[in-house]
């Protein structure tokens, strides 16, 4: 009974011994310093700042009709005033919905890149973890899901190296 009780005492003994391998990462710095988020956010500026410059050089051009409407326009038949103001309502019109379209259309294509690759990195932690021998990998936020870590358990630099390597090797 009693080499039970000792080979009972050892086994839990042993059981709490065993510690699980954790480490955390820096989700900002992940997103921050990725290279292919990095580059896909810079395209969708470009594109936007090209589709604000394409719209301001019309809606400068429409402003410029309105001007000369509003100078014009007494001297005007009432008829002719009716339907040069419907016209310029009417181009004010196509050019805010030709806007909203162009925006809204490369938010969407955005939002959908920027989604898929934070699901890239997501699972670029998760293959880390298991090919590591990870129990559990945290993230650390500005939410505060990790308020401390030891330096070397900050997993973030071989994870960003592993992201930055394998798109640099896809570019090529």
């Amino acid at each position: 009974m009693r080499k039970l009780g000792l080979l009972f005492t050892l086994a839990i003994v042993c059981f709490s011994c065993q510690t699980e391998k954790t480490g955390f990462v820096d989700t900002e710095k992940l997103l921050t310093d990725y290279m292919e988020l990095k580059e896909a956010k810079e395209r969708f500026t470009k594109e936007n700042d090209v589709i604000q410059t394409d719209l301001e050089m019309r809606i400068k051009a429409y402003q410029i009709k309105e001007d000369l409407f509003r100078k014009n326009g007494p001297s005007m038949s009432r008829k002719k005033q009716e339907e040069r103001y419907n016209e310029l309502t009417a181009e004010a019109q196509q050019l805010q919905q030709e806007r909203q379209a162009k925006l809204g259309k490369l938010q969407v294509e955005s939002q959908n890149v920027i989604d898929s690759l934070i699901t890239k990195v997501k699972d670029a932690v998760k293959d880390y973890g298991a090919a590591n021998g990870y129990s559990y990998i945290y993230g650390s936020n500005d939410a505060g899901s990790v308020l401390y870590g030891k330096e070397e358990l900050d997993l973030t630099p071989l994870v960003l190296e592993e992201l930055n390597g394998s798109y640099t090797a896809e570019k090529e």
